[in-house]
C-alpha cells in the first residue's frame, strides 16, 4: 500500500520487515476503483498478545467496505506488532 497523498509505502505491523520476500499484487474494488481509505484492527488475547491483525479497505469510489487481509499471529511476545498503531 502506498499513501495517495504523498506516495510512501504503509507498512502493516512488521510487515517492512518481509517487504523484500512479498509478493505483492494490485487490489481493485468491483466497481473498478484503485483508491480506499485502510484500517488495521488487532484482536487480542486476554493477556494483551495480538491474536489477530485485519485489514479492512473502503473504496473512494463507491462505499464498499470489506476485510482485504487477515492472519493469525501464532508467536510472542507481540508489542513490537503494536508500534505506531493510534
Amino acid at each position: 500500500m502506498s499513501c495517495t497523498a504523498c506516495g510512501a509505502p504503509a507498512f502493516v505491523a512488521d510487515s517492512a520487515d518481509y517487504w523484500g520476500d512479498a509478493e505483492p499484487g494490485d487490489c481493485a474494488c468491483p466497481c473498478g476503483g484503485e483508491v480506499f481509505h485502510v484500517a488495521v484492527g488487532f484482536a487480542r488475547y486476554a493477556d494483551g498478545e495480538v491474536r489477530w491483525i485485519s485489514v479492512g479497505l473502503h473504496c473512494v469510489q463507491d462505499g464498499t467496505m470489506g476485510v482485504y487481509a487477515d492472519w493469525k499471529i501464532n508467536y510472542s511476545p507481540t508489542d513490537h506488532l503494536l508500534d505506531g498503531a493510534v
